[in-house]
């Protein structure tokens, strides 16, 4: 299976809408259009869940597609997105 990383942007908030990309190529990680979820116990409506700002992601194509949160580190993996915009 072919895995590209990125590197999780800060996640965005439009009009109820949250959105996160990668920092370097853009590649959407999250967005909550469409995802439907309970009520927090005190009617407010439940927290997005996102990847940390910074971190870095791992995405393995497929259905579904696999999603992994890497261990930190100063160096970029040799199937990071950087190569795609090279």
């Amino acid at each position: 299976m072919d895995t590209v990383t990125h590197i999780a942007g800060p996640t965005i908030t439009a009009c109820g809408r949250h959105i996160q990309r990668c920092s370097l190529c853009g590649e959407k990680l999250c967005d909550s259009k469409g995802q439907m979820a309970p009520l927090n116990s005190d009617g407010s409506p439940p927290t997005f869940p996102s990847w940390e700002t910074g971190r870095l992601v791992r995405v393995t194509a497929g259905n579904p597609t696999h999603f992994k949160l890497l261990p930190d580190t100063d160096r970029l993996p040799t199937d990071s997105c950087i190569h795609l915009l090279e």
